[in-house]
């Protein structure tokens, strides 16, 4: 054996502290560590014993006395390489015997620092996005209607999933039954899904749910007029399209579609004319929102 071997063995014999570990970092390399911050044990006859454990990305260091006893214990952030994670151990386990044994305190001495991980910065969670959009609308069902429509959309964190109201109404359209008319206007409210895409000052929504349409007829022209008001369940899905001009106030175009799941028929007596009510309702609508938004960079 070379003189420095021997002596680099006398020095880690001479320790107080022995070191247990079966993993990264390995025993050897935690008493290496030591060798280097601590001097010789007063009395090496009865070292302590100091268990080294990598589980789950931490570190966990255990210090026991020559009867079983613990004396202290930490868990560290296991993040880093095997030599780093043993000067890291090195320095806990040698403050903690720097207190058992005060002798071994060396003033001129600077303790090795414990190896800096790099953490990324945490992301700042997105602001809430949130609009009232207002417009006029053009139906189309058999016939156009005109209209007006007003939405409440909310995205939690400014892109992506949210939640989009709304409700529209549209003018009265005619059907001819035989010596008179029908004159039939829908109002129209849904709760719908909404999926966010920013790009610069544009924003896209697609949006698509259930709503509830309510159906109002109005006889013309026949010897005894009656109304009648009724209600049908219905599908919704759109695409709105927003020109946001400051973060605060946007212009926008919304096509969508309604599907009434619910067939409705007018009839006229006593000639027996039966017109049914258009279950497919085309919607184009235009318009402003005021609100808040987060656009994409």
């Amino acid at each position: 054996m070379s003189p420095a071997a021997l002596a680099s063995a006398l020095l880690l014999a001479a320790l107080p502290v022995r070191v247990e570990s079966d993993g990264c970092p390995s025993g050897a390399e935690v008493e290496g560590a030591l060798a280097a911050i601590l001097p010789a044990a007063p009395d090496a006859a009865q070292p302590h014993l100091a268990r080294v454990e990598k589980r789950n990305g931490k570190l966990r260091i255990e210090l026991v006395d020559a009867k079983a006893t613990v004396i202290a214990e930490r868990v560290l952030d296991g993040n880093g390489s095997c030599s780093d994670l043993a000067e890291l151990a090195a320095a806990v386990i040698g403050s903690w015997e720097s207190d058992v044994h005060p002798d071994f305190m060396r003033p001129h001495a600077k303790p090795s620092p414990a190896p800096v991980v790099a953490m990324p910065a945490p992301k700042s969670s997105a602001s809430m996005a949130y609009d009232v959009a207002v417009g006029a609308s053009l139906s189309l069902a058999s016939s156009a209607a005109a209209g007006g429509t007003l939405a409440v959309i909310g995205i939690p964190r400014g892109a992506g999933p949210g939640l989009r109201l709304f409700a529209a109404a549209e003018a009265t359209r005619t059907l001819d039954l035989g010596m008179g008319q029908a004159r039939w206007r829908r109002w129209m409210g849904a709760a719908e899904l909404d999926w966010r895409f920013a790009r610069g000052t544009l924003v896209l929504d697609l949006h698509g749910g259930l709503g509830l349409g309510w159906l109002a007829v109005d006889g013309v022209g026949f010897s005894q007029n009656l109304s009648i008001l009724t209600f049908s369940p219905a599908a919704t899905a759109g695409a709105r399209l927003s020109w946001w001009l400051t973060r605060r106030l946007a212009t926008w175009l919304d096509l969508g579609g309604l599907y009434w799941t619910r067939g409705q028929t007018v009839y006229s007596q006593p000639s027996g004319s039966a017109e049914e009510i258009p279950q497919l309702l085309g919607l184009a609508s235009i318009g402003l929102a005021f609100g808040r938004v987060e656009t994409g960079r």
